[in-house]
C-alpha cells in the first residue's frame, strides 16, 4: 500500500491516473455517439477501445457485437388506408371585384373635395365639384347666339309660307289667263266669220269702204288681243306646267290638289333651302348650348358605386387642364365582395367547375378559415406558366379582407375515398413529379419499392401503385440507405 500510495504521490502516477480518467471518458462518449448515429466506423473504434475491459470475452461474442450494431435504426411507418378527398391548392391574392375610375368630364379647377381616400362611400353620393363660372358665361354667349338664330328661322319660315301663297296666286292667275285666252279666241272666230260677211258683201256693192275697213279694224283688233292673251298666258305657265313637274323628277299628280301641291313645293325651293339652313344653324347653335348645360351637371362628380375611395389621385384647389382620361381624380372599389383570384395548373383545372367551393385562409389572419364560390374560370391558359386563372367570389361584409392580401386556397374536388397517403419526407420524387419511391422494410432489411404517385396534399402523397396495406415504409435516414441494407425498424406509428 505505501509503494502504491508513492507511486500515484508521483509526478509520472499523476499523469498515469489522468490518462486512465480521459481514456474512460472518450470511450463512454463514443459509445453513445455510435449508438445514436449508427456508424460502423465509429462502432468498430467504441469495439476496440472497450476491448481492454472484456476480460475474458471471447473473440465471437465481440464480432457478434459488431454484427449487431452494424444494422441502422430507421423510423418506420406501417401503410394503410386513410379517408382522402381530392382538392386542388394554390395561392394567390385577394382582388376587388369592381373598381371605377372617376375622371371630370370638364376641365378648370376642382373647386370642391366632398370624400377623402379610404372613406366608404354609397351610390350616388357626391365626391367633388369643379368650378363652373367659365361655362356658365359661355352658356349665355350660347343661348344669346341661339335666340338670334331662331329669329332668323322665323324670317326664313315667314318668306317660304309667302312663297307657297304666291304660287296659289300664280296657279290662280293661270288658270284666269287660260280662261281670258279662250274667250279671245272665241271673239277672233267670230269676227273673223264676221268680217268674210261684210268682205263678200262688200265686193259685191252692198257695204261702203268706211263699212269695210271698221270690220277689217274690229278684227286687227281681236287678232291683237288675242296675241296678247297667247304671251300673257305662256308668261303665267312658267313653273306651272306637267313639263315643269316632270322635269324636276316627280310623277304628275292625279288630284287637283296634290298638283298644287307638287307646283308648290317644285317652285319654293330656294325658299325652302333657305329656311333649312336657318333651322341647321338654329339646331347647331341649340346642340351647343345644350351641351353646356348638359357639363354644367357633371359639375358634380357622384359614387357610381357603393364602396371605397380606394385612391385620390387629385386635390382641392387644383387646376385640370383637360377633361377624360388624362383627369383622374378618384378610385372607388367595392369591397363588400372580393375575389379570391389565384392560378392553377393547367392540367388540375379540368377539374374545377364554376359554383365549387373554395376555402382559402390568408396569412394576416391566423387561424381564420374563410370562403367563397368559383365564379370565373378563364378560358385562357398563361403560356409561360402553363397556368389557368380562378377567381372565386367572397362575401366580404366584415370588410376584412384587402385587396392585394395573400391567401392560401383549397378546393375540393370529390369526396374522401380510402387511399394510402405517405408524407412527402418519406417519399424519394423522380422529376416528372408522378414517381417516385420508398424503402420499405422486410426480414430485418430495406428494399426500394418503386411508385406511381397521385395528388399532393398538406405535405402527404396519395400512393396509386408500389405499395400494401401493411408494408413497412422507412421515414428518415433516406439518403443513408440502399437496397439490401440491414436495418433496425423503430415505429413511429400514432
Amino acid at each position: 500500500m505505501a509503494f502504491i500510495r508513492k507511486v500515484l504521490s508521483s509526478k509520472i502516477g499523476k499523469i498515469l491516473l489522468i490518462s486512465f480518467g480521459v481514456y474512460i471518458v472518450v470511450s463512454f462518449l463514443i459509445s453513445r455517439i455510435s449508438k445514436r448515429s449508427g456508424s460502423r466506423s465509429l462502432k468498430k473504434v467504441s469495439s476496440i477501445l472497450s476491448k481492454p475491459f472484456s476480460f475474458g470475452s471471447s473473440e465471437s461474442d465481440i464480432d457478434g457485437s459488431e454484427i449487431q450494431t452494424d444494422a441502422l435504426s430507421v423510423s418506420v411507418i406501417t401503410v394503410s388506408q386513410k379517408p382522402f378527398t381530392p382538392s386542388v391548392n394554390a395561392s394567390g391574392v385577394v382582388d376587388y371585384m369592381e373598381k371605377v375610375d372617376v375622371f371630370s368630364k370638364i376641365a378648370g379647377r376642382i373647386e370642391k373635395m366632398y370624400v377623402k381616400e379610404g372613406e366608404e362611400v354609397s351610390l350616388g353620393q357626391k365626391l367633388f365639384k369643379m368650378e363652373t363660372m367659365p361655362l356658365e358665361l359661355e352658356l349665355m354667349k350660347q343661348e344669346a347666339t341661339m335666340e338670334s338664330s331662331k329669329a332668323q328661322v322665323k324670317l326664313a319660315k315667314e318668306k317660304y309660307e309667302k312663297a307657297k301663297g304666291a304660287v296659289i296666286a300664280r296657279i290662280h292667275e293661270y288658270e284666269k289667263a287660260k280662261t281670258i285666252l279662250e274667250k279671245n279666241r272665241q271673239d277672233l272666230e267670230k269676227s273673223k266669220v264676221t268680217f268674210q260677211g261684210i268682205e263678200e258683201i262688200y265686193k259685191a256693192g252692198g257695204f261702203s269702204r268706211e263699212e269695210f275697213e271698221n270690220a277689217k279694224l274690229n278684227l286687227n283688233g281681236k287678232e291683237s288681243a288675242y296675241q296678247i292673251a297667247e304671251r300673257d298666258l305662256e308668261i303665267k305657265r312658267i313653273g306651272l306646267t306637267d313639263e315643269d313637274i316632270i322635269r324636276n323628277g316627280l310623277a304628275v299628280p292625279d288630284t287637283k290638289e296634290e298638283r298644287t301641291k307638287t307646283l308648290q313645293e317644285i317652285n319654293t325651293l330656294m325658299e325652302k333651302a333657305e329656311l333649312e339652313v336657318a333651322e341647321g344653324v338654329y339646331k347647331a347653335h341649340a346642340a351647343q348650348a345644350k351641351s353646356t348645360n348638359l357639363l354644367l351637371k357633371e359639375s358634380i362628380a357622384y359614387s357610381p358605386i357603393n364602396g371605397v375611395v380606394a385612391k385620390q389621385f387629385k386635390t382641392e384647389g387644383e387646376l385640370l387642364a383637360s377633361s377624360g382620361s388624362g383627369q383622374h381624380v378618384l378610385s372607388v372599389i367595392n369591397v363588400r365582395y372580393v375575389y379570391a383570384t389565384f392560378n392553377v395548373p393547367e392540367s388540375e383545372s379540368v377539374q374545377l367547375k364554376r359554383g365549387m367551393k373554395v376555402d382559402f385562409s390568408a396569412d394576416v389572419y391566423k387561424k381564420v378559415l374563410f370562403s367563397g364560390k368559383v365564379q370565373l374560370i378563364s378560358p385562357l391558359i398563361d403560356q409561360k406558366s402553363h397556368t389557368v386563372e380562378i377567381k372565386a367570389i367572397v362575401d366580404n361584409g366584415d370588410k376584412r379582407l384587402k385587396p392585394g392580401m395573400f391567401i392560401r386556397a383549397n378546393v375540393s374536388t370529390g369526396t374522401a375515398e380510402p387511399s394510402i397517403v405517405l408524407p412527402n419526407t418519406s417519399v424519394l420524387f423522380n422529376e416528372d413529379g408522378i414517381t417516385g419511391s420508398v424503402f420499405v422494410v422486410r426480414d430485418g432489411k430495406a428494399y426500394k419499392a418503386e411508385l406511381k404517385l397521385g395528388q399532393q396534399k398538406d405535405g402527404n402523397v396519395v400512393v396509386q401503385e408500389g405499395l400494401q396495406t401493411g408494408d413497412l415504409v422507412v421515414t428518415d435516414r433516406l439518403s443513408q440507405l440502399r437496397s439490401g441494407i440491414s436495418v433496425n425498424p423503430i415505429s413511429s406509428d400514432r
